[in-house]
């Protein structure tokens, strides 16, 4: 299988002069976004981003730790830098972005990022009526920014129910080192969830009838018994 073309994320970005909540809002209703950047050993740059460009670029990604290649406009003088996008602030009403940090990143510096895991064919026991359960979406790896792949691809194809895909069997590009132990779970198929009933509630035992229902003492029957024992007493006197 050919190797999945890798997503270039992109962001455009001027310097700016001014900061404080002030210079943001400004900033926001003229259609840019307040922006930072840093890295190590170097001097934080303010930056206003295109809102337009930046939207459009995070409707292909999500989360933070994003690699981006960052386009900055300095004195009509374009650089393009490759970063991470480390935080992203948004409105938590409006969703609005409200802010963005840059982290630049040099070519030949290996960095560590957590990527998604997706999970690719059809899985045999979920056919079977197991549930796919994913233990990992995302997987800790570290490695030159230009070997660090988009997404981690999982095949479930010969996934059975009880069956489990660790760390060991997740392949990454040469150069990319994953920083999880080998023996994690990635992706576990369960089995269904059957529903037991309860049990109905045994019948009581059998009762002798004359235990479900007692004889009523009527008067008829006490006469019958007040003749019986005074039989019996006359037997008794004449032995």
């Amino acid at each position: 299988m050919a190797e999945k073309e890798k997503k270039q994320v992109k962001f455009i970005g001027k310097m700016r002069e001014g900061s404080g909540k002030s210079a943001s809002r400004s900033l926001r209703r003229s259609g840019f976004i307040p922006a930072v950047l840093y890295g190590a050993d170097e001097e934080n740059k303010l930056l206003s981003v295109e809102k337009k460009s930046a939207e459009l670029s995070f409707r292909h990604v999500s989360g933070h730790n994003i690699m981006a290649d960052l386009i900055v406009d300095e004195n009509d003088t374009k650089t393009t830098l490759k970063t991470i996008v480390k935080e992203v602030q948004t409105d938590p009403i409006t969703g609005e972005i409200l802010h963005i940090d840059f982290y630049h990143i040099g070519r030949n510096q290996p960095v560590s990022l957590n990527i998604p895991v997706r999970v690719i064919g059809e899985c045999a026991g979920v056919k079977e009526g197991g549930i796919l359960e994913h233990d990992l979406r995302e997987i800790p790896v570290e490695g030159l920014p230009d070997l660090l792949p988009e997404t981690i691809d999982i095949d479930v194809s010969e996934l059975k129910i009880g069956e489990s895909l660790f760390i060991r069997d997740v392949k990454v590009p040469e150069g990319v080192r994953i920083l999880l132990d080998s023996e994690h779970v990635v992706v576990t198929v369960i089995a269904p969830k059957i529903e037991v009933e309860a049990a109905p509630v045994a019948e009581e035992a059998a009762v002798p009838e004359e235990a479900q229902q007692p004889k009523v003492l009527t008067q008829e029957i006490a006469e019958e018994r007040r003749r019986e024992k005074e039989a019996k007493k006359e037997t008794e006197k004449g032995s």
